[in-house]
């Protein structure tokens, strides 16, 4: 389907803002500079002490698609419930407040998701890495898959991040909306990584593999909690496999050496090495390889580190590439990512899960009752929608 084809079709936008005040206009203005004009763009103040409120009322008053609504501090998972709970388009979309949209983004994910049939729950894009002002730094993973996507998913988070994920609405009527308990337990984090895997074991989703997503690293981001994001992944991806008993124990394996692998480099960041030293057990367990890869990995960087501090700094700064100079609005969309060697390592894995993935969807094919989409109680977040 051609994108003009959608172009009368509505897209909530849900911003969860808590004292975004620094970044908030230019999240804003990337959403409404969207090549998609039918928008309802909801910004959810949770309970910000800075400027968030009186940005986003400026920008409500000149453009009437936007509307804010104040809560309570309550994390940003009840944030978007929030959200979602207060519009009626039948596709929703996400961004964080931090966050930035290439102009064509609603466009494209729009076109790529409403063709297909009702079972194609959501779409999701790639992402480049964004600094302060919006120039790009460098790109995200290249990494993706569509389809029923489960275990893929489970290993590799594709997504990566709360901004590039497009649904239905009737992925919120089956599944709920985002689990607001990981905040409440102080590990919130990866509440968007929870509802993108609680969507893969009902529906099929969709990718546009291309970097539409403008993730801000800056110290003030959720993210920079290093201790609590790894925390958080390794809670979700326990209770992702807890809901899918059948899962195979290879998909499970590799599900746990993954999470534990980003806790490792988390706390090892922080110098928690009690903490970083739980995490390799874990690893090693479930990839003994893996775990002497990643000691080699740590002794060689603080060698190199150690070294850098005796060599004379005789080499001039490196020049800029190209796209270091460029906004995030301005880069080619369609520009490909470009993956390391450590990606190109992980494809024959991704075959291998991919496999189990399409074995997962034949079998649900031939057991309607417990097939992709079949009706299961609602995950306990959607009382709170």
């Amino acid at each position: 389907m051609k994108m003009s084809a959608v172009s009368d079709i509505s897209v909530a936008v849900i911003i969860p803002a808590y004292n975004a005040g620094r970044y908030l206009a230019q999240t804003l203005q990337s959403a409404i500079d969207q090549t998609h004009k039918a928008l309802e763009i909801v910004v959810v103040d949770d309970g910000s002490t800075d400027a968030t409120a009186a940005i986003s009322s400026g920008f409500a008053a000149s453009d009437q698609r936007i509307r804010v609504l104040s809560t309570e501090n309550r994390g940003v998972a009840a944030a978007r419930n929030t959200g979602i709970a207060a519009t009626t388009s039948g596709y929703i979309a996400f961004l964080d407040a931090d966050d930035l949209w290439h102009p064509t983004y609603v466009q494209r994910m729009l076109a790529a998701l409403h063709p297909l049939p009702r079972v194609w729950g959501a779409v999701y894009a790639l992402h480049r890495f964004v600094d302060s002002e919006g120039h790009c730094l460098r790109s995200g993973s290249s990494l993706n898959a569509r389809g029923s996507i489960l275990a893929r998913h489970l290993v590799f988070r594709f997504v990566g991040n709360g901004s590039g994920f497009m649904i239905r609405r009737a992925v919120v009527d089956k599944i709920g909306g985002y689990d607001p308990s990981y905040a409440r337990q102080g590990i919130g984090g990866c509440e968007d990584f929870d509802f993108e895997l609680r969507t893969a074991e009902h529906f099929k989703i969709e990718t546009v593999p291309f970097g539409l997503v403008g993730y801000r690293v800056h110290s003030a981001a959720m993210s920079s909690d290093k201790s609590r994001m790894a925390r958080s992944l390794v809670a979700v991806s326990e209770q992702c496999i807890a809901r899918n008993p059948k899962l195979p124990a290879f998909v499970i394996s590799c599900a746990r050496a993954s999470a534990h692998l980003y806790a490792f480099s988390r706390f090892a960041a922080l110098k928690d090495w009690p903490s970083a030293a739980s995490s390799l057990k874990h690893i090693y367990r479930h990839s003994p390889m893996l775990a002497l890869s990643v000691v080699a990995k740590l002794i060689f960087s603080k060698a190199r580190r150690a070294a850098w501090k005796v060599l004379p700094k005789a080499l001039p700064p490196a020049e800029p590439r190209e796209n270091d100079l460029q906004k995030f609005e301005e880069i080619d969309a369609m520009l490909p990512l470009v993956g390391g060697w450590s990606q190109f390592r992980s494809r024959a894995l991704l075959r291998r899960l991919s496999e189990i993935d399409h074995s997962a969807e034949c079998a649900a094919a031939t057991s309607p009752r417990q097939g992709l989409g079949a009706r299961r109680p609602k995950h306990p977040s959607s009382a709170h929608m």
